[in-house]
């Protein structure tokens, strides 16, 4: 039994290096509105919000200009810096789905920047909050594309004299690269190891 799981595994190992499926990549842009609270606060997406091009990559075969974005319902703690969410579980920020396809980003980490003293683009007497997140792109539906990469990037800003915590515009982005391929060569080095694997094995076999 133990020689004939040594074969299975070396065909099994070679079927993996070579299938694959497609990872997504591009990139596309959201408008919507908010509410947030100073730090220690929450962030609050509110209904209404839509995908706004320039769509590229992977989007652009699914997503087009006002297509709805459905953010996480819920409010979204935060505090200055850098934050992880509770119990280091991924939170899946929004979805959007479009021509069968639906696309979820999860955030596994943002950097919370929140300004009020005119620096940092910041018009001077607003309030501003800056969210910079990385998580991953899920794309099911059509095509059920692998788990990717990718990094989420929010502003919003209170113009001077209204009271922060009512709805306000935001503009957000998110983007997804693809994991690098591997190069021929290193393909043919694995290859080569698993012909050697598979050779001890049929010896011990026959043996």
């Amino acid at each position: 039994m133990l020689k004939k799981l040594i074969v299975v595994s070396a065909l099994a190992i070679s079927t993996a290096a070579i299938a694959h499926a497609d990872s997504i990549n591009g990139f596309f842009s959201v408008d919507g509105t908010d509410a947030f609270t100073a730090p220690p606060g929450t962030l609050t997406f509110q209904p209404g919000a839509t995908v706004e091009g320039p769509i590229g990559g992977t989007f652009a075969t699914y997503l087009t200009d006002g297509n709805p974005i459905n953010f996480l319902s819920g409010a979204l703690p935060y505090a200055q810096g850098a934050n992880t969410p509770l119990g280091g579980i991924p939170i899946q920020l929004f979805s959007t789905t479009e021509a069968g396809e639906t696309f979820a980003f999860d955030i596994t980490g943002y950097n919370a920047n929140f300004v009020n003293n005119g620096t940092q683009g910041c018009t001077n007497g607003a309030t501003c909050l800056f969210v910079t997140g990385t998580g991953f792109f899920t794309g099911t539906g059509t095509v059920n594309y692998t788990d990717s990469p990718a990094t989420f990037v929010f502003t919003s800003q209170y113009p001077p004299g209204q009271t922060v915590g009512t709805l306000t515009s935001f503009s957000a982005s998110a983007s997804a690269t693809a994991p690098a391929v591997p190069e021929p060569a290193s393909l043919a080095l694995f290859g080569t190891g698993l012909v050697g694997i598979v050779g001890i094995a049929r010896r011990k076999l026959t043996a």
